[in-house]
């Protein structure tokens, strides 16, 4: 072993004589590894809830979104769908007839809530964005046995199947087999007294499923009808307003875009085409804003920590006044002694950096794991003990404890800690809190990214060594005659 590293392990392990510095040196270590731990977990959680919210909505809809100016209707797009699937990195198309219609109630006098419908080919909306697995119930909008049943008891005309949002059917109380009459549109009748009126045309549809996506923007806005039916309820029989695309890969949908729609549409037909990151710039721009201001708080805790380290190492230093000046008449050099000092502020922060870093993904594994935790009253008995345990050691000058046994103490409350822990904290449910909606997911999501741990723990550490050097530059200009003068 090193001289430097020798003399710094001493100064570490050995029982000082003001052992207030002691205190500040642990309460240096808990602070950079909360500091540590804080920002992998918060930042895991921001990962988590990005990636989470990415792979739902590529789940959910399209990777590229085809129309034109207005929202118009136009034919021939199986031929503009074979022509979209011909451009190298398109996995499939599918026709939409995407409208707004509004939801009227019996027993109300008006409108009292209007909802997107989207008229969909079952066959190809699937190779696009997965519609089936996403639906609780028959997905038959025109066979569906309880489309009949609902005709002889309501002893009204059925226009078709629908399946409604979770979201949006228990707003409106509706579950399977239930009637929902939609609005379809307002058809002007210039009426006897010859001033135009406005006539409401109704269309009932059967609630034949519900779209459970875990997405609120989907589950509590939208219906699906055959686009069959859209079309015919638009007058726009063999038409559409909208062409979905999948690609192979997603992040490649600006790029192809412009491609697509020359491939669909003319330039006199004013193309329109969004991409899935458009539709969703504003939310991914503030989850990375949030991620960047996360990472500035958390290194100023880590600064606050290591400044810790700088007043241990600023008392250390007073405290081995005579120790430097021995060092220095028996030969250590000024470099020697900015060694020492700069190991021990250094070790310090290493330890704190290494058990935040073990903490942080600790707690990142208990809130991803879904199993069955002891119950809570066990880790208060066990919480109990260890208190218990503490007082006991508070008067170990009355009771002398062999060294085997304080180890073993240490080794009782690193496994009592741990297992509190794995009892007290479990993931996270949106859904309970009421905030699934707002978070667009049922379960908190959690997700490592490594890179950004190494990261941290290389900042961590960089931040604390700084903190090391104004003290050791201060320990290695002591004069020893001065330092030694009055002992």
């Amino acid at each position: 072993m090193k001289f430097e590293w020798f003399v710094a392990t001493r100064y570490l392990l050995s029982r000082r004589k003001q052992s207030f510095i002691s205190i500040i040196s642990i309460i240096s270590i808990v602070g950079v590894g909360l500091g540590v731990a804080t920002v992998i977990l918060v930042i895991a959680v921001l990962d988590g809830v990005e990636h989470g919210l990415r792979d739902r909505f590529l789940a959910n809809e399209a990777h590229i979104a085809l129309r034109l100016v207005g929202n118009s209707f136009f034919g021939n797009y199986q031929d503009r769908i074979e022509r979209i699937t011909d451009v190298e990195g398109v996995v499939a198309a599918s026709p939409v007839v995407y409208s707004q219609m509004g939801v009227f109630q019996t027993g109300n006098e008006g409108i009292t809530d209007t909802i997107y419908v989207k008229g969909i080919d079952i066959s190809q909306e699937d190779k696009v964005t997965g519609f089936s697995q996403f639906v609780n119930g028959s997905i038959d909008f025109q066979s569906s046995p309880l489309i009949a049943e609902a005709e002889l008891r309501e002893g009204e005309t059925i226009t078709g199947g629908i399946v409604l949002g979770s979201r949006l059917a228990q707003r409106h109380g509706l579950t399977r087999g239930d009637v929902l009459r939609l609005v379809v549109k307002l058809v002007e009748d210039p009426g006897s007294s010859g001033s135009p009126m406005l006539l409401v045309d109704f269309s009932n549809f059967v609630v034949i499923g519900v779209y459970e996506s875990e997405l609120a923007v989907y589950d509590n806005r939208i219906g699906f009808i055959d686009y069959k039916t859209a079309q015919k309820l638009y007058n726009q029989v063999g038409n559409v307003n909208v062409i979905l695309v999948r690609l192979e890969d997603a992040e490649m949908a600006p790029t192809l875009s412009p491609i697509l729609e020359e491939a669909a549409f003319s330039f006199l037909e004013m193309p329109i085409s969004t991409t899935w990151l458009e539709t969703h710039s504003a939310l991914f721009a503030a989850l990375k804003m949030e991620k960047v201001a996360t990472v500035i708080i958390e290194a100023l805790i880590i600064l606050v920590a290591a400044f810790n380290i700088a007043s241990t190492l600023i008392m250390t230093v007073m405290e081995k006044t005579r120790d430097v000046g021995t060092l220095r008449t028996l030969g250590a050099t000024r470099g020697n002694i900015m060694r020492i000092f700069i190991i021990q502020g250094t070790v310090i922060g290493m330890l704190g950096t290494i058990a935040g870093t073990v903490l942080g993904l600790g707690l990142c594994w208990l809130l991803s794991t879904n199993i069955i935790r002891p119950s809570p009253w066990i880790a208060i008995a066990t919480i109990v003990i260890l208190i218990l345990c503490q007082i006991i050691i508070a008067f170990r000058r009355l009771i002398p404890f062999p060294k085997a046994l304080k180890i073993s103490m240490a080794i009782f409350w690193t496994i009592t800690v741990c297992f509190v822990l794995y009892c007290l904290v479990k993931p996270i449910s949106l859904k309970e809190l009421g905030f699934s909606e707002i978070y667009q997911m049922n379960q908190l999501p959690i997700k490592v990214n490594w890179f950004f741990v190494g990261f941290i723990n290389l900042l961590s550490l960089f931040i604390c060594w700084l903190a090391t050097i104004y003290p050791a530059l201060q320990a290695s200009k002591l004069n020893p005659i001065e330092a030694l003068q009055y002992e």
